[in-house]
Parts: structure tokens; C-alpha cells; sequence
């Protein structure tokens, strides 16, 4: 990212460059499957009409791409199109997702990013090995066995996410269910420093407008100095970029200042997001916003995957995870997809962390006056890879003033 205006206050060693490369065609098509998948997934979960909200669509995306590799025939092609994998054979789509998240991952020296998989199956049930060879190769997955019936088996798969998660997600699940035949799991942890500081001394008390009339007050972080940061305005809707570290990763946020934010939502896509990036310019500000910690928890996703067309792996069947097992199985289904996200928003940077869980069950940016520019109403925002667009999580904040 370049940008033309003064940039004051960066902290960001110059020294330290990003590892940018042209994409492949076929990282492109993933950034833009992952992504569509995201705009859908974020669609859905609004109707769950949740004031605040967080999530990593990346993470529920690997999780259920590796479930995929499980299946064929008409149940993978159901997993091919709701992950917007479409035109693509499934070998492209694994090599795709390795190649993306390895570029994802070695980017940004400053940016701290990990995103792991891993895969638990019954004791006693014999992996397939071209299963277990794909998903160790495209999504460097963990895979050992576990006695689903040992009452402690959860502590193993609750310390691998506490790990993983920089032990920002602890005790995710209650128990291991002795039906379980196998849980897929991906976690994903994100931390970097804001490129331009907020000092903690200017951080006030002041209100946050959740409505026209309405207010709470929150902590609201301020920049001493302005900085150049890009910005898009379309009617009512406002879009800014705030970047991190080098600036290849940003927090991307839309304000609505006509407090129509969750109607103007709804039919806000992919594509208009891409507008507003495409058409941004950088300009000075002195930007303030919430100091916050959210998290969120959705203890089942079916019933959105379902809404999206994702339905048969959800009803027992011979036909699913067909590829799963060499040795013979009941009909196996997903009981539940679990996702959970925290995320920490201070004067420092970002902090956020994302699980999602898979159960498989068998029946048995020239110098201009600044502005200010104050988030001191509801808006949604993105953390992203500015070079390919890819995004990595997800949130809405609505009311700080009750959070979690």
C-alpha cells in the first residue's frame, strides 16, 4: 500500500518490507471463494439480529474444506458449492487453500498470524491414508486418534485450541461425545500493532451512539497526530481502512451515518465491498475509536450451512464421509459445526482469535487538513490482506456497552 498524504505517528520500522508476490490464478479464485463464503456466512448469522458480533469466516472455511475431502460424488459437490468452489476439480481447491494460507502466513514479518488444523478420529476406526495424506498436505492438519468414550478426551482437543489460540479460546467444549466419530478443528490467531499510534493518555471517556438518542459511554481511543488512511464515502455509508504493521493487513470498517447500518447491510455484497476498496483515497485523519474486547459463540452453525445448501451432510447417510474410513461405518452425519471468536481492540493493536469445530457423528492509501473521524456509532468491520483481499474475520459493533 502506498500512500501520498503525511503520514505522522508510524511506528513501523521502515526497513521491515511486506513479502508481496503476484498471485496465482488459483489463489485469486480462492480468495474469492473464501470470500463470497464469507459475505453468505455473514448474511445468514445477521439474521440471528445479534447487536454485537464476531466471527472468522476463514476458520469455519478451512474446517469444513477439510470435512469436504471426506465426501464424494453428490455430497462433495454440495461442500464444492457452498464453500464457492465452483468450477474448481477438488485437488485445485486444496492446492488453492495451501497456497493461499502459506502466503497469508509468511507475508507480514510484524504481523503475528498462525492458522493450524487438526483431526481427531475414533480409536479403533482405520483412517483412510489418501484422506489423511490430503488434508496433512493442503492443510498441514494433525491428525491422532482418541478414545471418544474417555470422560478427559475433550481436555486433548481443548489444550491443542488453548495453544493455538495464544490461550485466547479455553475450555470450547464441555465434553466429547462417545458417538463421535471424528472432529475436525481450525484455529486461527491474529495479533499486530496498529502502523499508527493511538497514545493511551488521550483514551476518554466519551458516548457511543447506539441509536439516534441513545448512548453509552465507551473508551475512545484517539490519534495524537493525523495519518493517512483510505477512505471511501457512498451516500450515508462511510468505508476506512486502518492499517497494521507494513499496512498489508488492515481493519476495514463501515459506519452508516444515518443509523440505517443493519438495513443498508443486507444487501451490502462482496462486490460492493470491493468497490469501496478499489475506490478509496487516502487522506489525513485523526481517527478515534472504541477500546473493546468481544467475544462470540455460536454452539451450532447447521442451521445457517443449511440455509446456504449445505444440507445432506447433515442427515445420516451411507452417502457421507464415504472417504473418511477404510473399515465400514454406520451412516455418518455432522452433529454440529461449533465456532467461537474473540477479539481484543486497544490502543497497542488487535488481538483476535477464531475456532470452529466440526462433529462427526455415525448412528451408532498531498497532505490535506485533517479530519476527524470518530466511530462513535455502530459499524461493521473486517480484519483483511490488503494485496488479495482475502478476509480474515468478520464483526459488528453495535453496542459496546454490553459486551462480554
Amino acid at each position: 500500500m502506498v500512500f501520498t498524504a503525511c503520514n505522522w505517528g508510524s511506528d513501523v520500522d521502515e526497513n521491515i518490507a511486506a513479502n508481496i508476490r503476484p498471485l496465482q490464478v488459483y489463489e485469486q479464485e480462492m480468495v474469492l471463494s473464501s470470500s463470497q463464503f464469507a459475505f453468505d456466512l455473514f448474511h445468514e448469522l445477521q439474521k440471528n439480529g445479534d447487536v454485537n458480533q464476531f466471527f472468522s469466516p476463514y476458520s469455519v472455511h478451512q474446517a469444513l474444506a477439510m470435512a469436504m475431502n471426506g465426501n464424494e460424488d453428490e455430497i462433495e459437490a454440495e461442500f464444492m458449492r457452498v464453500l464457492r468452489f465452483e468450477g474448481m476439480e477438488l485437488e485445485e481447491a486444496n492446492k488453492a487453500a495451501k497456497s493461499l494460507t502459506q502466503y497469508l502466513l509468511e507475508l507480514d514479518p510484524k504481523v503475528r498470524l498462525s492458522i493450524a488444523n487438526a483431526i481427531w478420529y475414533k480409536q479403533g476406526f482405520e483412517l483412510n491414508q489418501a484422506f489423511a495424506e490430503d488434508v496433512r498436505d493442503s492443510y498441514s492438519a494433525e491428525i491422532a486418534s482418541l478414545d471418544m468414550s474417555n470422560p478427559q478426551s475433550n481436555d486433548v482437543i481443548n489444550q491443542w485450541i488453548e495453544n493455538n489460540t495464544n490461550g485466547m479460546i479455553k475450555d470450547m467444549l464441555d465434553a466429547v461425545d462417545p458417538a463421535a466419530v471424528m472432529y475436525l478443528v481450525n484455529a486461527i490467531y491474529f495479533k499486530a500493532d496498529w502502523k499508527y499510534r493511538f497514545d493511551v493518555g488521550n483514551t476518554k471517556k466519551v458516548p457511543f451512539y447506539t441509536a439516534a438518542g441513545q448512548e453509552v459511554a465507551v473508551d475512545m481511543m484517539q490519534m495524537s497526530s493525523p495519518a493517512g488512511l483510505r477512505y471511501y464515502a457512498d451516500g450515508a455509508l462511510e468505508y476506512l481502512e486502518i492499517p497494521y504493521s507494513t499496512g498489508q493487513y488492515t481493519m476495514g470498517v463501515i459506519i452508516d451515518k444515518d443509523f440505517e447500518l443493519d438495513n443498508k447491510m443486507e444487501a451490502f455484497t462482496l462486490e460492493d465491498l470491493e468497490h469501496f476498496r478499489a475506490n478509496a483515497d487516502t487522506s489525513n485523519f485523526i481517527l478515534k475509536m472504541p477500546k473493546f474486547k468481544m467475544g462470540y459463540r455460536i454452539d451450532n452453525l447447521n442451521e445457517q450451512l443449511q440455509s446456504l445448501g449445505l444440507v445432506k451432510p447433515f442427515v445420516e447417510s451411507p452417502l457421507n464421509f464415504s472417504k473418511l474410513f477404510n473399515n465400514p461405518t454406520e451412516p455418518m452425519f455432522i452433529s454440529k459445526v461449533i465456532h467461537e471468536a474473540v477479539i481484543e481492540v486497544n490502543e497497542k493493536g488487535t488481538e483476535a482469535a477464531a475456532v470452529t469445530v466440526v462433529e462427526i457423528f455415525t448412528t451408532s492509501t498531498g497532505p490535506l487538513e485533517p479530519r476527524v473521524f470518530s466511530l462513535d456509532k455502530p459499524f461493521v468491520f473486517f480484519i483483511q490482506e490488503y494485496s488479495s483481499g482475502a478476509l480474515l474475520f468478520i464483526g459488528k459493533l453495535g453496542n459496546p456497552g454490553i459486551l462480554d
